[in-house]
This record gives structure tokens, C-alpha cells and sequence, in this order.
């Protein structure tokens, strides 16, 4: 058991790294994208926890933009797999995500290209959360704030989440409380800047 335990932790690291490894490289082209349907499809994927779990899901209206389709999924399906594994004992998963458009001010403060149009989506859940002073850490590649015996993980989705708010010029934080809860806050432009 033990040996087989470890096999599939040692697979699973594998594919993790293997896709990780391949968002270096953007070789797909930006496309408009619907984050509603991405969100849609990436739920359907997680049908099964939502309901052993007896999960509450809430959204709000998401933008559509120029992105590569199979990094947003990537993207939300990490950030709601974390949601739903990393909830309290005896607390039903609440996940809530939303969108808004950025002030001025607030592009300033993230010094983002003002010639852009940036849309700030969050995502916020009532799970185990983590202390603040982690909030950089968290995405660091390997790096995980609890051992396999809590949670099951390899310590590459977060790190993979960061990669492509990169590869999208935009970026990605955290901010936490122990025992409340955990927001994940996604700044994107709505347009790219023409590559060349």
C-alpha cells in the first residue's frame, strides 16, 4: 500500500511538473475567452466533491478576455480544487467569485500598464486559511503549508496559477486568515498588448 501510495504521489508530481514546465513556453495564440463558460466547465469538473462536500458556489457576472483557454482553466481549476480541499472540519465549502473593474487608483498602486484595461476577479473561500506572512510563499513551486498526511498535494498548482497571471501581464495575490478563510485576488488585462 505504501509503495503504491508513493507511486501515485510520484505520478501525479510528474504530470504537475511536466505542466508546469510547459507554461514557459507561449506558443498558443491570446483568444477571446468567456470566463462564465471556463467557470462552468471547470465546476462540472468538480461536480462530484461539490456534492460529498455539499459545497455552496457563488458567482457574479466574469469578464471575456483575450487569454489562452486552457491556462484560465488551469487557473480556476486549481484555485477551486485548493477551495474545496483545504475547507474547516464539519464546514461546508462557500466559495464566492466575482469581478469588478480597476480604479485608476488601484492600477497605480499594482504599477500596471495604464493603457490597459484590467479587470480584478476574486476568489474567496470560508476554508482552513493560512497566516498572512505566507501569502508570498504559497506560490512557490514545491512549497506547501501542510504535509501529505492533512492534505494531498504536490506544492505546483499555486506556483502554476502565478506562471499564468504571468504569461497573461497580470498577477496574482493572496490574503488569508487562520480558521476563516482565504481570497485570492486575479488582476488581468482585458485586452493584450500586441506582441512584437
Amino acid at each position: 500500500d505504501k509503495i503504491l501510495r508513493s507511486a501515485k504521489r510520484m505520478e501525479n508530481l510528474i504530470k504537475d511538473v511536466l505542466q508546469f514546465s510547459r507554461l514557459a513556453t507561449i506558443s498558443q495564440n491570446f483568444e477571446p475567452v468567456d470566463l462564465n463558460v471556463v467557470l462552468t466547465e471547470t465546476l462540472a469538473d468538480f461536480d462530484l466533491t461539490i456534492e460529498q462536500k455539499n459545497a455552496k458556489i457563488y458567482i457574479t457576472n466574469l469578464p471575456v478576455v483575450a487569454a489562452i483557454p486552457l491556462q484560465m482553466s488551469q487557473l480556476f481549476g486549481n484555485l477551486i480544487s485548493n477551495a474545496l480541499k483545504y475547507n474547516r472540519p464539519n464546514t461546508a465549502p462557500e466559495i464566492t467569485i466575482s469581478a469588478s473593474p480597476m480604479s485608476e487608483t488601484e492600477l497605480m498602486l499594482h504599477v500596471l500598464n495604464l493603457e490597459l484595461e484590467y479587470t480584478k476577479i476574486e476568489v474567496r473561500d470560508n476554508g482552513i486559511g493560512f497566516t498572512q506572512q505566507y501569502a508570498e510563499q504559497i506560490f512557490n513551486i514545491f512549497q506547501r503549508l501542510h504535509g501529505n498526511d492533512e492534505f494531498s498535494g504536490t506544492g505546483i498548482g499555486l506556483a502554476m496559477c502565478r506562471k499564468i497571471m504571468q504569461n497573461h501581464n497580470g498577477e496574482i495575490t493572496a490574503t488569508s486568515q487562520e480558521g476563516v478563510g482565504t481570497t485570492f485576488t486575479i488582476i488581468i488585462p482585458l485586452l493584450q498588448e500586441k506582441r512584437g
